[in-house]
């Protein structure tokens, strides 16, 4: 009988530790000093409004001050607790004192009702008060027909609304009111507390279990009681630790984190990619695993950039061993860790949006350790124009050599149109890089073949879209204007891209976006290189790119590549350009894809290759 009585009996311990007094109340010490004093000097208003962020003690507040006004000993800054009207407020049953619900009793109709009971007087103590919570949520009607009563109500009348967002609370109530702001309560303040309430409940858990509750709370004390409340079902027959509560909360270990970090700074995709696979089979969520990830980062660069132990575990999370094990670590440099949160902050943007995160946080990692540094077959882009498009009626010159681009389909009525599409698009192109035996190789070349009629080479659209995509230095971007962009032209110095309604148009001016393919163009056209965007019709012609970009390449797969070019150009370099020498250059592409999917895939989770092999390496938003 006993037994079952103790379990009826049960409250939750933000309800039994409610503060039923102003000396209780936590990290409040303004708000509680000015209403004490508001009660000594017997200046009392006729309404005040109470805001700050959620657990932070404003309905307590309102309760105590309510109970210090009404208490048979008072007004009094210290109620009995024992007479009626205590009791009353504490049960939230009396009749003087109202709290009433605003998220439910929005409307001007139950403003018209709380009106009506204004009029009454209060039945046991010398005030009626009302209290209303998340007064916010009151529509615009409701506020404007309590607006005369809450400046001129009955003498003993008095208002105490509270709410988390005072923006939304309309300035002429505001106006009427005496504001309080309660401020996020500190951890040190939060540890305290939970060490006096575990002592006295026999909860055994350690020091940094309570400080990494009080540290992931957003200062609120209510949402550390109710975790010490769940963690105590935890703690009845071991004690609790900092590793218990951080599983509890869904938040990964820093060991998880130390380790996936080492591997990302040794530059190990597949152990590192290994750890991602892992963590996601745990059921965290990619948000919530790139959350905890530049939390820990954010922690690692204080870290390492603090000789301190005392100064970073009040700025972190970090026990004095986690301190020691970075501060061990050579490879935990501040510089490398900003570079890591700044490509993880890149992909956070695109995890929150995607349709499928998962893809797009193992791809964060990648990025990460390295691999979007590397160049796709292609050397980096030069400062100095690669290609310098021309106007189609400008004098060639005889010290350069023309090329001509044609659209890829080389069929027998383009054939026919080959030297209108050599004049739209004309590009003139200077070698980065020469060799001075290349250089006089050149010049006999060309004292020899002065009256010889000058050779043209053609080169593609999509040649010249595909090393600029190569060029982007945003994976997210890359992939977004491979995956969803068409090329429509590409004329002097712009290009059109066209797409298929104004969202994706809209995507694609986005800055993360933007900016990087602008870089690349410039990179490659020049300065003066252009992009526009187009809605894409069914008038509209599209140059056919067929791309396939990948991620990253293999070096040495880079470079068995090359050599293979090599050779295949020493044969190519006195034959005029022809449809044969194009379709050859093409098989070239194409082997060097084949050899970049099968070895790309090897770092892949199973649930990233599924979503590459399904979209041919292009991901479509």
């Amino acid at each position: 009988m006993q037994e079952n009585e103790n379990k009826s009996s049960y409250l939750p311990l933000f309800r039994k530790y409610r503060p039923q007094s102003f000396k209780d109340v936590i990290g409040q010490e303004f708000t509680t000093r000015a209403l004490c004093n508001a009660i000594k000097l017997n200046k009392i208003a006729n309404a005040y409004l109470f805001c700050g962020p959620r657990g932070t003690g404003k309905t307590s507040c309102a309760r105590i001050f309510a109970k210090s006004l009404n208490c048979i000993e008072g007004p009094t800054v210290e109620p009995c607790q024992k007479c009626q009207s205590c009791l009353d407020v504490t049960n939230a049953s009396g009749l003087d004192v109202i709290e009433i619900d605003a998220a439910t009793n929005r409307g001007i109709d139950d403003a018209k009702e709380l009106i009506s009971k204004v009029q009454y007087a209060p039945m046991n103590g010398k005030y009626k008060i009302f209290i209303i919570d998340e007064v916010h949520m009151l529509s615009k009607e409701a506020f404007n027909a309590l607006l005369k009563t809450f400046e001129e109500p009955p003498k003993n009348v008095i208002f105490i609304l509270a709410t988390t967002e005072p923006h939304k609370v309309i300035e002429t109530i505001v106006s009427r009111c005496q504001r309080f702001d309660f401020k996020r309560i500190t951890t040190e303040d939060i540890t305290k507390r939970l060490r006096e309430i575990s002592d006295k409940e026999g909860i055994k858990i350690t020091d940094d279990a309570l400080y990494t509750i009080a540290k992931n709370v957003s200062g609120g004390m209510r949402d550390s009681l109710a975790l010490l409340d769940q963690s105590s079902i935890l703690g009845f027959e071991k004690e609790i630790t900092k590793e218990t509560i951080e599983t509890l909360m869904g938040k990964l270990t820093f060991d998880v984190l130390f380790d996936l970090c080492n591997s990302i700074l040794n530059k190990d995709t597949k152990e590192a990619t290994k750890k991602v696979r892992e963590i996601f089979e745990k059921g965290i969520e990619p948000r919530n695993f790139i959350e905890n990830f530049i939390e820990f980062l954010r922690n690692a660069i204080l870290t390492s950039n603090s000789d301190s132990t005392d100064e970073i575990q009040n700025l972190t999370l970090f026990t004095k061993e986690n301190i020691s094990q970075i501060k061990s670590n050579d490879k935990f440099i501040k510089a490398e860790l900003i570079n890591i949160l700044d490509t993880l902050i890149e992909f956070y943007k695109e995890v929150k949006s995607s349709t499928n995160p998962y893809l797009w946080a193992e791809l964060g990692i990648i990025s990460a350790t390295g691999l979007k540094k590397e160049t796709y077959g292609i050397e980096p882009p030069n400062k100095t124009a690669k290609y310098n498009i021309e106007s189609p009626n400008k004098t060639v010159s005889q010290k350069k050599e023309t090329y001509n681009i044609e659209p890829p389909n080389k069929t027998a009525k383009i054939k026919e149109d080959e030297n209108k599409n050599q004049e739209a698009f004309r590009i003139d192109t200077k070698p980065v890089i020469e060799d001075i035996e290349d250089k006089k190789e050149d010049k006999n070349i060309n004292n020899e073949n002065l009256s010889k009629p000058e050779q043209k080479e053609t080169i593609s659209p999509s040649k010249v879209w595909a090393e600029i995509l190569n060029g982007v230095d945003s994976i997210p971007a890359k992939f977004f204007y491979s995956g969803v962009g068409k090329l429509v032209s590409i004329e002097n110095t712009k290009i059109t891209l066209g797409f298929v309604n104004e969202n994706a148009i809209t995507q694609a001016k986005s800055e993360n976006k933007y900016n990087p393919l602008l870089r690349a163009i410039k990179n490659v056209l020049g300065e003066n290189g252009t992009i526009d965007f187009i809605t894409v019709t069914k008038d509209t012609k599209i140059i056919d790119t067929k791309l396939n970009v990948s991620i990253a390449k293999p070096q040495k797969n880079i470079e068995s590549y090359r050599d293979k070019k090599e050779k295949n150009s020493i044969k190519e370099d006195k034959l005029p350009p022809s449809s044969d020498n194009l379709q050859a250059e093409d098989t070239i592409d194409k082997d060097e894809d084949n050899i970049s999917d099968e070895n790309d895939k090897e770092i892949y989770t199973e649930e990233t290759k599924n979503m590459l092999e399904t979209y041919s390496g292009r991901i479509i938003e």
